[in-house]
């Protein structure tokens, strides 16, 4: 049994890696600046007993002390892309400066390895290839990526990145790219929905990238890679088809402009222990997190 600091670890993502790791039988630490118990205990009731919840600013340095004591570092606190906008300067500080202190929490705890969300917002709208980014979101983000590298040279610090397009699934309901996932909800509610984005994108399941996640933190690191996630690729009109072929009432709009990161990004090549774990398709997601607010609402 080993012991993981999550940070971030009761956001939309970090939940589902609380979970799985549990499940597992390590320990998990979670460093989150607000910290949500009620998060974990949605996806199994009881679940945040089990946690060891650290309260704290990412871009402080207190996440040095946090990480003590532990085996890995699955690093996944950040400023999404409409608050990055915002306050650029005070999201570099949480997204840049606290990577910064993750890494160096890693190196003065001896910790080998750093498992990290980056994210397709690296790519500019016009370079499916060559990282080119259009937001202070992606900006940072690309950042974090260099870190990683070099504390891999520097200190021999391994790390895995990932870098997923549009991340939906159950538990997600803030940031423009919750578009998906607030659908989903909103049509088991029967209440209405606008997904402010329009076009093609890749649709990852929140659970898909947890496993990963999960699964490259257990698993010995000899590089510092970033792999980009695309799952399934389609447009957004064909998700809310899907969904309302399911839900036949549901009230679900699309308005907006497609995001700044190419359509048709290509998923990276994945080692052989991370290519073999499972790819949701968009249908069989929509499913899965039906079925997760269905068996969840009274009566």
């Amino acid at each position: 049994m080993s012991r993981y600091l999550i940070t971030g670890g009761t956001g939309f993502i970090g939940r589902w890696v609380a979970a799985m790791l549990l499940e597992l039988g390590h320990e998990v630490r979670i460093f989150d600046a607000r910290p949500n118990p009620a998060n974990l205990d949605e996806i199994t009731p009881g679940l945040s007993a089990k946690v060891d919840f650290v309260t704290g600013d990412i871009a402080d340095g207190s996440v040095v002390e946090a990480a003590k004591g532990c085996d890995g570092i699955i690093h996944l606190a950040g400023v999404m892309t409409v608050d990055a906008a915002r306050d650029p300067l005070r999201a570099a500080q949480i997204n840049v400066i606290g990577s910064l202190h993750v890494f160096d929490a890693a190196r003065l705890h001896g910790i080998g390895q750093v498992a990290y969300l980056s994210s397709a917002g690296v790519f500019g709208p016009d370079d499916a290839i060559n990282p080119r980014p259009a937001t202070h979101y992606g900006t940072h983000k690309l950042a974090i990526e260099g870190t990683a590298r070099a504390y891999l040279r520097d200190h021999g610090i391994g790390s895995v990145g990932f870098r997923p397009y549009i991340v939906y699934g159950a538990g997600q309901s803030s940031g423009i790219a919750s578009g998906p996932s607030v659908a989903i909800y909103s049509a088991v509610q029967n209440t209405p929905a606008t997904i402010r984005f329009s076009g093609r994108v890749g649709f990852v399941l929140v659970q898909d990238v947890a496993d990963l996640l999960v699964q490259s933190i257990l698993t010995p690191m000899q590089g510092a890679e970033a792999y980009t996630l695309c799952g399934e690729t389609a447009d957004m009109t064909d998700f809310v088809d899907a969904l309302s072929a399911r839900i036949p009432q549901a009230q679900i709009t699309i308005e907006g402009a497609p995001m700044l990161i190419p359509g048709d990004l290509a998923t990276s090549a994945l080692p052989p222990h991370l290519a073999q774990r499972p790819v949701t398709s968009m249908q069989d997601g929509i499913d899965r997190t039906l079925q997760f607010y269905r068996e969840r609402m009274p009566g």
